[in-house]
């Protein structure tokens, strides 16, 4: 919340060396302060890498220099599909996403009512699960190979070792239960072999993805925006919510479809806390999202410095 980001096209940046949860979902994107950013570094991140064989995807349809995209004026004659099954669990998200939408237009942009198959809203919580968790199991053993000596090996080591912290740290920090539990849910999530992995893994997650692509080429979209989260953020302390309407959360759409998410700060809500907006585009159309978000953030400037962090030092860093 409150910066730039960006997942890009499952297949434009390299997993090698990655952290796993779920290859079929795991990749990595930058995060910076604004779009054009995220447009210099994703052109030092491209490119196919033999290490990892899904990046063969983009060979021939990914750039060096996504800086090119970057347009003030990108929005004008651009259509944009609102996806409305994500609205209705926080009036101040909502209130911030309906301003987003009217600067669009003001920008010239058309915007689209769209909604999702009930199916595909329905199942994407439990398509996510049956895939993440038994290939976690997998991946996450695979990479604590490579470790030097002295690291766990397997799933059952991390639970062993979580096991056994017991008392808080000098900072006050504890156990992470909720984590641990996490860890015991996906060892016991099954196998690789499981019909409910391998069917949702071969034809459940295609099923997403055609799904998406007939609603951007039924109304003829470049991109469909959604809250990246349909509640503000949680403060640490706070009283409970009541429960929301609308279909949870739009998070996993580019996970289960492999699609480009792109997220720019939006607005922020009465209590100060941050709310960014989704582009969600089409495989490979990183380019047309970076300009789409750059003229969105050029004409809201929405972002805010943060009120409590203090100048940061650094480097300057020059492309060329």
């Amino acid at each position: 919340n409150g910066i730039a980001g960006l997942k890009p096209t499952l297949g434009l940046l390299s997993r090698d060396g990655i952290v796993p949860l779920a290859l079929s979902f795991d990749t990595g994107g930058p995060l910076a302060r604004h779009v054009s950013d995220l447009a210099v570094t994703l052109g030092l991140l491209t490119g196919v890498d033999a290490a990892d064989t899904v990046t063969r995807r983009s060979e021939g349809r990914f750039d060096r220099d996504y800086t090119k995209y970057l347009d003030t004026t990108a929005l004008r004659g651009a259509r944009i599909g609102v996806a409305r099954d994500f609205f209705g669990q926080d009036a101040e998200v909502d209130w911030v996403m309906e301003a987003s939408l009217a600067a669009m237009r003001a920008a010239g942009a058309v915007t689209v009512d769209v909604r999702l198959p009930k199916w595909l809203l329905d199942a994407k919580g439990e398509f996510y699960s049956a895939v993440r968790y038994p290939e976690f199991v997998v991946q996450v053993e695979q990479y604590l190979a490579t470790l030097a000596p002295g690291y766990p090996r397997t799933l059952a080591d991390m639970i062993a070792r979580s096991n056994a912290i017991v008392s808080p740290r000098a900072d006050g920090a504890g156990p992470n239960e909720v984590r641990w539990n996490l860890f015991k849910r996906e060892a016991a999530s099954g196998t690789l072999s499981d019909a409910a992995y391998t069917s949702v893994r071969t034809h459940g997650l295609a099923l997403v993805s055609t799904a998406l692509d007939g609603v951007f080429a039924a109304n003829r979209l470049d991109a469909i925006v959604y809250p990246t989260a349909s509640r503000r953020p949680d403060l640490i302390i706070a009283p409970p919510e009541p429960p929301g309407g609308g279909a949870a959360s739009a998070a996993n759409l580019a996970n289960l479809s492999g699609l480009p998410d792109l997220i720019v700060p939006a607005g922020f809500t009465t209590d100060r806390l941050p709310v960014t907006i989704s582009f969600l585009g089409r495989a490979f159309t990183e380019g047309r999202l970076l300009g789409l978000g750059y003229a969105f953030e050029q004409r809201t400037k929405a972002r805010r410095l943060p009120m409590h962090t203090p100048a940061l030092t650094g480097e300057k860093i020059i492309v060329r």
